[in-house]
């Protein structure tokens, strides 16, 4: 990635719905020759584009969280059971007092105590210790990559095995459930969508 790929990127990054022909004005290049820079950039996986969500905006609460794990293992497995969890928006390998740190969402306090305690990284096997901070939308960024459409599981068991009409949490009304199954009553993200019976269709006699 050269200079003029990264001052292309930046341009994006503000405006990810600037014209090619606009880009290509700003860093004096022809559009022709800013597509060919992008669709690189996107081949190599280096860029993505995608939209961001006004997390202030929706009034999401947002979970911080410090785990250590007994070993690097025992942090694969956590991330291999959490990396299609809607509520996670970053997880990271970090050095220090804890050796993981992962960022949650919630859409309001009651959820927010059920990832904390219930459906929680930090009761995972292997995790020795954790520490976790929560609070309102962060400053900055003002837009986070929240999947506001997760795929769907098809039942009220979420991505991580997790059963949400089989926790109590949940049938007291003290979680609207995982975002990714038939049983989330919440707002932030998208409503499951609701399977459709066949009509019968009449023999012809």
């Amino acid at each position: 990635m050269d200079d003029l790929d990264k001052r292309l990127v930046s341009i994006l990054q503000k405006n990810g719905r600037t014209s090619l022909s606009e880009i290509g004005e700003s860093l004096g290049m022809s559009h022709v020759a800013v597509s060919k820079r992008l669709d690189k950039l996107m081949k190599t996986d280096m860029v993505k584009l995608t939209a961001g969500i006004n997390s202030e905006y929706l009034d999401t609460k947002v979970l911080f969280m410090g785990l250590e794990t007994e070993s690097l293992d025992v942090a694969e497995r956590i991330k291999q059971k959490y990396e299609k969890c809607p509520r996670l928006v970053m997880f990271a390998p970090v050095t220090g007092r804890y050796n993981v740190f992962a960022v949650m969402i919630a859409e309001d306090t009651w959820s927010l105590e059920s990832i904390l305690g219930t459906c929680s990284m930090r009761t995972e096997p292997g995790v020795r210790k954790s520490e976790s901070w929560f609070g309102n939308a962060p400053l900055m960024p003002q837009y986070l990559t929240i999947d506001i459409n997760p795929k769907q599981t098809g039942d009220s068991a979420g991505p991580c095995k997790m059963d949400c009409k089989a926790c109590k949490r949940y049938t007291t009304e003290k979680c609207v459930g995982c975002p990714s199954t038939s049983a989330y009553k919440g707002k932030l993200f998208a409503a499951p969508i609701k399977q459709q019976k066949r009509k019968r269709e009449k023999s012809k006699s």
